[in-house]
């Protein structure tokens, strides 16, 4: 399964609600040549503008920077997560580890690293999902 990027992401959302570059960059208040440069690929969109593009597209900055396959909050429960979809995530988290090449002071990480890394990651979702469920 390929990853797909933020420009896409970006690109995907505007045109669900069928918007036009020139229309989102307002909404977003951004300029349209750096939409087009984001959604070209050719510069990523700082925090402070993907917050905003993430508002103006009624998406979560998690489904912008394909953490989540939710677009919205609304579409996901976390006290309703299953172990297949967390074993999703950690499976996409592992593939943007490994394709972005996880480093420690300039070397790459070794396979028992990111091991360790998703464990971590693994722990910490169920852990929120029990509090959530305690809610």
């Amino acid at each position: 399964m390929k990853l797909e990027t933020i420009a896409q992401r970006i690109k995907k959302a505007r045109h669900n609600l069928d918007l036009k570059q020139k229309e989102l960059a307002k909404k977003a208040n951004i300029t349209e040549s750096n939409l087009s440069r984001y959604e070209n690929g050719l510069t990523e969109p700082k925090s402070a503008v993907l917050s905003r593009l993430a508002d103006a597209l009624e998406v979560s900055i998690d489904y912008l920077l394909g953490i989540s396959e939710f677009q919205n909050h609304n579409e996901c429960d976390i006290s309703k997560k299953s172990e297949k979809d967390l074993e999703e995530i950690l499976k996409n988290t592992q593939e943007m580890l490994q394709q972005d090449g996880l480093m420690f002071c300039g070397k790459p990480a070794s396979k028992e690293a990111i091991s360790t890394v998703l464990n971590s990651i693994k722990i910490g979702m169920l852990l929120a999902i029990e509090e959530e469920k305690n809610k």
